[in-house]
Formats: C-alpha cells, sequence, structure tokens
C-alpha cells in the first residue's frame, strides 16, 4: 500500500511541476478543467462522452512525455546535436498529432 500511495505522491509532484514550469501543459492542463466538464454535457452517448474526455487528456499525457523527454535529452547533451534536436522534434510532432486527434474527435462529434 505504502509503494502505490508513493506512486501517486511523484505522479501529483509531476503534474505540479507542469503546472509551474511548463506553460504550454499549464494551458492545456486549465482547457482540460473545463473541457471535461464540456464532454459530459454535449456528448450524447456514454461512447461521445468517452471520445471527448480521452481525446483531451492525451494532450495532457503527450505533453507530459514530451516535456521528460526534452529535459532528459538536456540534461545529458549540453550542446546542439543533431540528434538531440531529431528526437525533441518528433517528440513535438507527437503533440502535434494528439492536438490533431483532439481537434477532429471534437468536430466530428460535435457536428453530427
Amino acid at each position: 500500500m505504502l509503494k502505490i500511495l508513493k506512486a501517486f505522491k511523484y505522479a501529483f509532484q509531476g503534474i505540479i511541476h507542469g503546472i509551474k514550469f511548463e506553460f504550454s501543459f499549464r494551458i492545456e492542463f486549465f482547457l482540460t478543467l473545463f473541457l471535461i466538464p464540456c464532454a459530459f454535457f454535449l456528448g450524447e452517448n456514454k461512447v461521445e462522452i468517452i471520445l471527448l474526455s480521452s481525446s483531451t487528456l492525451l494532450i495532457l499525457v503527450v505533453e507530459l512525455l514530451n516535456t521528460s523527454l526534452e529535459r532528459t535529452l538536456d540534461r545529458h547533451n549540453k550542446e546542439e546535436n543533431k540528434l538531440t534536436k531529431i528526437a525533441k522534434d518528433l517528440a513535438s510532432a507527437a503533440v502535434l498529432i494528439s492536438l490533431l486527434i483532439w481537434l477532429i474527435t471534437w468536430s466530428l462529434i460535435l457536428a453530427f
């Protein structure tokens, strides 16, 4: 039980760090606090609510992974490195794709 509590503690510390120090995550986090309740009002059934909510939460997950990758690469590579740049660009592309998934999901559900 103690391990589970520690895992939750570390997870919440990560979220707090993201809110305090990562501008993009902060914006996405507070938009999520608004959008999740909207999903319950706008979704016409459980499937739509799940799709709207999960596509919104996916952005936070990918943003946290992107940030953790960037911090790790910055720690190990102080100077400019082509492979580091590629890895960071790929992680940023993952964030963009998660935003596109969100846009498509919300657009299709709200349009039909």
